[in-house]
């Protein structure tokens, strides 16, 4: 991959980042890399190896975890600062992910059975 599309993706990923607990469109993404939505979704997936939906999911999961893991904010507050609007919804993809609810994955981090 030329080293444009390659800076384009990371400012991508860097933006996707900062903004985990904002609504985030492909389009707001091509934006950020400068490409109509379509090439940057090809140019994306060329690039990490997945769609930029489910890159965005992993950055969201990675640091619902990392919450779950090291703070004591409520699953509902956890699921705000990760993107997701319904805390439902949270509950059930963090299930479906990482093969334990965010209650018991938070109890495995800490060590605890509690």
């Amino acid at each position: 991959m030329d080293e444009f599309a390659a800076r384009a993706v990371q400012r991508a990923i860097e933006d996707m980042r900062g903004k985990l607990e904002e609504p985030i469109t492909i389009d707001d993404m091509a934006r950020v890399a400068l490409f109509s939505k379509f090439h940057f979704s090809r140019v994306f997936q060329r690039h990490t190896g997945v769609s930029p939906a489910r890159f965005l999911s992993g950055l969201r999961l990675d640091e619902a975890k990392r919450l779950l893991a090291t703070t004591t904010l409520k699953v509902t507050d956890i699921s705000a600062r990760v993107g997701y609007r319904s805390p439902g919804t949270f509950s059930a993809r963090f299930k479906t992910c990482v093969g334990v609810s965010p209650t018991q994955y938070r109890k495995t981090a800490r060590g605890s059975d509690r």
